[in-house]
Parts: C-alpha cells; structure tokens; sequence
C-alpha cells in the first residue's frame, strides 16, 4: 500500500502525483514513528532511485487482536490528517 498527493519538495519542485510510501516503523503499543517517503513514481522505487522529501509523524496504534498490522494503522493515521485530504490509495 502506498499514497498518491501532491506535494512540494523541499527545493520548490511540485510533484503533481507522488507517490507516498512508509518506508521505516519503529515503536511499541505505546506510540509508534512513521518515515513516509516521497518518490516521483511506485517506477522510481522499484528501480531504486532515492526519494524527493521525507516526513515523521506518530501516532497511537490499536492493539487488540483484531486490529489491523502497525503499517496499515499508519496509513489510516496519515489519511485522517488534513494534509493528506485527497490522497489516493496505490
């Protein structure tokens, strides 16, 4: 799972559909530290070219037996933030 947004890079370039990817989940049933990664395409990853900007966020994850795994809380952590309002599922 990924999510495609607009966004600014950090040297002024506007990426119209980057592609958004955890990359990186540290932490324990008390907080837990997303890395989420931009790269210009799912293409760029694959080919293992390096990503265009990188943002922290944590969140509280659930964890009762039928929550769903810390990544996947992760992307519904980011998709309830503002932010990411019309990010797309890939």
């Amino acid at each position: 799972m990924a999510l495609q947004k607009k966004v600014l890079t950090d040297s002024g370039v506007e990426i119209t559909q980057a592609y958004a990817r955890i990359d990186t989940i540290s932490g324990s049933k008390e907080s837990v530290d997303i890395t989420l990664n931009y790269y210009v395409s799912q293409l760029a990853v694959s080919e293992g070219k390096s990503y265009l900007k990188q943002e922290l966020y944590t969140f509280i994850p659930s964890v009762e037996d039928e929550s769903d795994n810390f990544i996947k809380q992760g992307y519904e952590h980011l998709k309830a933030l503002s932010e990411f309002e019309g990010a797309v599922d890939v």
